[in-house]
């Protein structure tokens, strides 16, 4: 493979992986009050060395309507990044980020609850 094949290719792998879609988790803590949840991301990410490791956890993710029933400490959940950031959020009000931040962990939204 030439220099510049191996080179698009790790490109694209690492674009890839740094955009954040649908991944499983593990509910740290649920607080049915907020109806928001801390979670532990499932997928293990690797350096450049090859060291594996546990991504950050993602704190107060908000749990939609047809999961809170369903969804305790310790289950496992499904979730989605937001495209844009939802950090100013309220209601049905139109959102201008003011940042340019796309699908991060930051903006999660648990999206279903796993009970298999």
């Amino acid at each position: 493979m030439s220099y510049m094949s191996k080179f698009f290719s790790k490109f694209k792998t690492e674009t890839l992986l740094s955009i954040h879609t649908l991944a499983p988790a593990k509910v740290l803590k649920y607080n049915a009050s907020t109806k928001r949840a801390d979670l532990q991301p499932l997928f293990l990410m690797a350096d450049e060395a090859g060291y594996v490791y546990k991504q950050t956890p993602i704190e107060d993710a908000p749990v939609l309507k047809h999961c809170q029933e369903d969804i305790k400490d310790g289950c496992l959940v499904f979730y989605l990044c937001a495209q844009r950031s939802l950090a100013d959020l309220d209601g049905t009000n139109y959102i201008d980020p003011d940042s340019h931040v796309f699908f991060s962990e930051n903006d999660a939204v648990v999206v279903g609850v796993f009970d298999g």
